[in-house]
């Protein structure tokens, strides 16, 4: 097989085409990064084609105009690259494209009879639409977070694609009913760094709830703050980790000192936060699948996310079946919640905070995590199946 990778970003391509590699199945990873951050991510430059004209694009217009700036100008950006990546796919036996920027490699592969694997890392984009339309609504605020015009190409590509990947039972969900067939999906969760994220002793007695991810509408962090607020735990702090949004104080703003705005930090530094929190929490409003999820649980930290976030892919990935009550999943390592609800936020952190046995029975629970297979080799090697299936037995095809 020879597998091209078309990604305007990083996302998770990278790891992917690493793997990929070591295996000898990447033919070219074609991106809008240099090759000198490729090479250090373990791709090597014969092997990249590096079309770094629309990085740059993006990273002037963001220091001119900032973050609205770059949302509006997105469509451009991703047709740009989309375009010349197009260029660059022969001798191809299957190409792996990322969405936004992919409909001239799919027009392409049509034409060249190459079977075409559509990455989708969020819900379906008009059902993710939907749920951030009405979720902004409640603040009095335009949702700006995806451009008509990106939709527009996304559903183009949905619909010509041979097969479109989803990393959760969450993205399948939403694909379904919005009428997408099962049968054109492919389920395969995502992988973390197991050399990085591990697990160790925590330092301290502080009941600490640890948030990582953008302080935005769509994670919901207005819930996890309210939530924590309410629980009102003696001799605990909440750390939201992750870079500002224009929103951000307006949805921190119940919050007191020990609400704890970290920023971004580097992937050591998470790691060292998460080793030192009793429980992870994701309040998602939507999350295709969010890496920080198994970042977490590979620290054997337990789990609290929406049904909207991957997490139930994390907390079934040991084959165990949820109790479910009052629309709460509980399963060994963690918990399954509604979005939207800070009521059960704060009970869920209350019932850890005051049941030490409980909370060391998830914590024991999330360790034993370390023993299932959470890192990108084991992702790619579903990916290698899932291109064997196109290729070879012609499904979707």
């Amino acid at each position: 097989m020879k597998i091209s990778i078309v990604v305007g970003g990083r996302w998770h391509a990278i790891e992917l085409a690493r793997e990929l590699h070591k295996n000898g199945y990447l033919h070219r990873l074609i991106t809008n990064y240099p090759k000198y951050k490729t090479r250090g991510w373990g791709v090597p430059d014969d092997k990249v084609v590096s079309l770094p004209l629309t990085l740059l694009l993006n990273k002037a217009i963001e220091k001119v105009g900032g973050a609205t700036a770059v949302r509006k100008s997105l469509p451009t950006i991703y047709e740009m690259f989309a375009r010349s990546a197009a260029r660059h796919l022969q001798g191809s036996t299957l190409v792996h494209g990322w969405s936004s920027c992919s409909l001239p490699a799919i027009q392409w592969a049509k034409q060249n009879n190459v079977p075409f694997l559509l990455e989708r890392s969020s819900a379906h984009i008009n059902y993710q639409t939907k749920l951030l339309e009405a979720e902004y609504q409640k603040f009095g605020l335009p949702c700006t977070e995806i451009h008509p015009k990106i939709v527009k190409t996304e559903l183009a590509e949905y619909e010509l694609a041979n097969q479109v990947a989803v990393p959760s039972y969450f993205a399948q969900r939403s694909f379904i009913e919005e009428g997408f067939p099962k049968n054109r999906l492919v389920h395969n969760r995502f992988g973390t760094n197991l050399e990085t994220f591990s697990p160790s002793v925590k330092q301290d007695n502080v009941f600490r709830v640890v948030f990582a991810g953008s302080l935005s509408v769509r994670k919901g962090i207005h819930y996890l703050v309210k939530g924590f607020m309410q629980a009102n735990i003696p001799n605990s702090e909440l750390c939201l980790i992750g870079g500002a949004t224009p929103e951000t104080a307006q949805l921190i703003a119940s919050g007191d000192a020990r609400v704890k705005c970290i920023g971004h930090i580097p992937e050591p530094k998470l790691a060292e936060y998460y080793r030192n929190s009793s429980v992870f929490v994701l309040p998602s409003i939507e999350d295709g699948f969010a890496y920080v999820i198994l970042q977490a649980i590979a620290c054997g930290i337990p789990l609290i996310c929406t049904t909207n976030s991957g997490g139930e892919d994390v907390l079934r990935i040991d084959g165990a079946s949820p109790i479910t009550e009052n629309n709460i999943d509980e399963y060994p390592a963690g918990y399954i919640i509604p979005p939207a609800n800070s009521e059960v936020i704060a009970s869920l952190l209350t019932k850890l905070a005051t049941n030490s046995e409980l909370l060391a029975q998830k914590q024991r629970n999330a360790l034993a995590f370390q023993s299932q297979d959470l890192g990108w080799e084991q992702y790619a090697q579903r990916a290698v199946e899932a291109y064997k299936n196109m290729i070879y037995g012609k499904v979707g095809v």
